[in-house]
């Protein structure tokens, strides 16, 4: 089973600019209705504070969300109202009356167009690597993998920060879920957790790269550096075990999958998946992948192009075994 995380997938719009993606809960003429709508077009910008008026910008100054990170959306015209406006809007675009709209989330992502960089070509700098690459690596690998037993994907929603949701990765929904396919062919509860148990998990999530400007954040005996493989992750924080790790070493090794290990230095902890949630909630065995990147969780990352290929081939391998 692969475990993967926060898919945004959306049009690309022109660099530098964001767009805004509406969640809508509206009433119909059939009673309550969640809908997505994508505003499909260059529609908000963030800009910075300009160094002239903020001088100690280089220095390290403290982003405050509530000043710094409000979105321009227009210019203040003479009898304009922001009142309404933008739920006049989101009705528009639903096709629906103002007042039938309920509640709704917005959500400001960054839509800079992905683009191949470096004298080869080699790198990938993009926004969402994480975790749009463990996204299309399991789908890839799913609909490739001629499939033996039940094959399962979980792509989560708000990730980690949304982990205690009904529907997050330390709730009852996967497990739930579960059960009721295995009830469905046939097996009764002590059949279903002896499956879980003989299973196996694979959690996909980026890895950081070694970066070559600061390698002192690196363990120097673990560090995956990109176009180098898939990054098999290690730490107290990962759902990765010894004996699982030993499968998807041996996975690898059998189907020529180039493969290196992520270590966060002791004394720098690194990131957190929801691989060990699922893992605890399931008594299933688990191991965490991921592609290494630099920037993680920047509004734009990198990794090397040459990687996606690398976990496509492994989660087509994981699912054929």
């Amino acid at each position: 089973m692969l475990e993967l995380n926060n898919p945004t997938l959306a049009p690309y719009a022109k660099e530098g600019e964001v767009m805004l993606r509406l969640t809508a809960k509206a009433k119909t003429p059939e009673g309550l209705t969640v809908r997505l709508v994508n505003v499909d077009r260059d529609l908000l910008v963030i800009p910075n504070v300009a160094i002239h008026m903020n001088r100690e910008v280089n220095k390290g100054v403290a982003t405050k969300p509530n000043v710094d990170m409000l979105p321009l959306c227009r210019t203040v015209k003479e009898g304009w109202s922001k009142d309404g406006a933008l739920l006049g809007r989101l009705a528009k675009k639903l096709g629906v009356a103002r007042q039938d709209v309920l509640s709704f989330e917005l959500y400001v992502y960054c839509d800079e167009t992905p683009q191949r960089v470096g004298f080869e070509g080699d790198f990938l700098s993009s926004p969402r690597l994480d975790n749009l690459t463990s996204v299309h690596a399991c789908l890839y690998g799913l609909c490739e993998a001629s499939g033996k037993g039940v094959n399962v994907a979980v792509l989560y929603d708000s990730e980690e920060i949304g982990s205690n949701t009904r529907h997050g990765a330390d709730s009852a929904t996967l497990p739930v879920v579960l059960e009721k396919i295995a009830l469905s062919l046939g097996m009764d509860r002590a059949a279903f957790f002896d499956a879980c148990a003989k299973g196996f998990l694979l959690s996909c999530d980026v890895a950081h790269a070694a970066h070559p400007n600061h390698m002192e954040y690196a363990d120097p005996a673990h560090a995956p550096v990109m176009n180098g493989g898939v990054a098999l992750k290690r730490s107290p924080r990962y759902s990765s075990e010894a004996e699982t790790c030993a499968v998807i070493r041996a996975l690898c090794e059998r189907n020529d999958i180039p493969l290196q290990t992520y270590m966060n230095r002791a004394d720098l902890p690194g990131g957190s998946t929801v691989g060990s949630m699922a893992s605890a909630l399931l008594a299933m065995p688990a191991a965490d992948v991921g592609v290494p990147i630099l920037a993680m969780h920047s509004a734009r990352e990198t990794m090397g192009a040459q990687d996606q290929e690398a976990l496509c081939r492994l989660c087509e391998a994981f699912f054929d075994d």
